[in-house]
């Protein structure tokens, strides 16, 4: 491969006390892939309103001299919205490195990323969590294992499982998700949508040295059931066998009932098996009704076309790069 650029897309959610090392890091990588490879990197910073500081903190690091980009939405939009801002902040790089700040994604594993793609005939390279039960425990190992099996039934391709954002992508992938329209992104699901050819490499994340996750039991949860209803309608399927199983059930008990009632001498049914009964129906009913109102509510979202995020600054630092082009800022009406 000819390649020339390489940008290095980093969303921030409050990492002001990683950033400094994350960049001092990042430094020495690019200068490390310069001269091994002969790519020129630019850094894609992009600040998903953040309240600690962390865009003023990018303003005053030293980037080696290297090209910057600074993005600060103007208010949290969430990481899916900050990695799509960012690759639409690189429309000429010839590959696009996509990592956290919190330092759990190396920054040295950059280096087998970019040694892939240029050996190999890839378009992305992505890392994935070599054992998640001994870093994640059994219980959150278990959930995810579900939610995956969820998202890849019915499907046509596969969502790679224990697969994070901590990937290179090529020109034309990244061109390729530019053309995705929805603004109710699932990023993961994605890059599995997307297709090419793709090649994992294992990773351990480290323990995180500084500050806390965002990604609290709660906001995992709905950060499910929003991926599950945005990119697959497997859910709609299993209710609809779900249904067909109950109402199976309940035929046969019915029968069951009325032989019982006339060959056989039995007691009466008491009213609390017909409440217990009635109050899991109802419930059942409740699920289902909710899960519908989720699809409902994203076609709503979808419909009114509204940007994935909004730009309230937009910075660039150091000497100007080929890879760099002002994206269209996105406004509401």
């Amino acid at each position: 491969m000819n390649a020339r650029n390489l940008a290095i897309v980093v969303p921030i959610y409050n990492e002001a006390e990683n950033l400094s090392a994350l960049v001092l890091r990042l430094n020495r990588i690019a200068a490390s892939i310069a001269g091994d490879h002969g790519l020129s990197v630019s850094y894609v910073f992009v600040d998903d309103g953040s309240r600690d500081g962390s865009f003023a903190l990018l303003n005053h690091l030293d980037y080696d001299g290297r090209p910057v980009r600074l993005l600060q939405f103007s208010r949290n939009f969430g990481k899916e919205a900050a990695l799509s801002a960012g690759i639409e902040a690189a429309p000429t790089a010839d590959a696009i490195i996509m990592m956290d700040a919190d330092l759990q994604h190396p920054p040295e594993l950059v280096l087998d990323l970019v040694r892939i793609w240029q050996s190999e005939d890839v378009d992305s390279v992505y890392a994935y969590k070599e054992d998640r039960r001994a870093s994640e425990g059994w219980l959150k190992s278990i959930l995810t294992g579900g939610f995956y099996w969820i998202m890849n039934r019915g499907t046509r391709f596969d969502i790679t499982e224990n697969a994070g954002d901590f990937r290179l992508i090529s020109r034309r992938f990244a061109d390729a998700l530019r053309q995705l329209p929805e603004s109710e992104r699932f990023m993961k699901g994605l890059y599995g949508w997307v297709g090419f050819r793709q090649r994992g490499i294992p990773m351990t994340p480290p323990p995180r040295l500084h500050g806390t996750s965002s990604f609290n039991a709660l906001r995992l949860v709905a950060l499910s059931f929003d991926a599950m209803t945005s990119f697959t309608t497997t859910p709609l399927r299993l209710m609809a066998l779900a249904g067909l199983c109950i109402a199976a059930l309940s035929g046969f008990y019915g029968l069951y009932i009325v032989i019982e009632r006339l060959f056989f001498i039995s007691s009466g049914i008491g009213i609390s098996s017909v409440l217990a009964l009635v109050a899991f129906f109802g419930g059942m009913q409740m699920i289902f009704l909710g899960l519908l109102g989720e699809y409902i509510g994203k076609t709503v979202l979808e419909a009114k076309r509204r940007p994935p995020y909004v730009l309230a600054e937009d910075r660039t630092l150091g000497a100007p790069a080929s890879s760099e082009t002002t994206p269209q800022e996105q406004e509401t009406p």
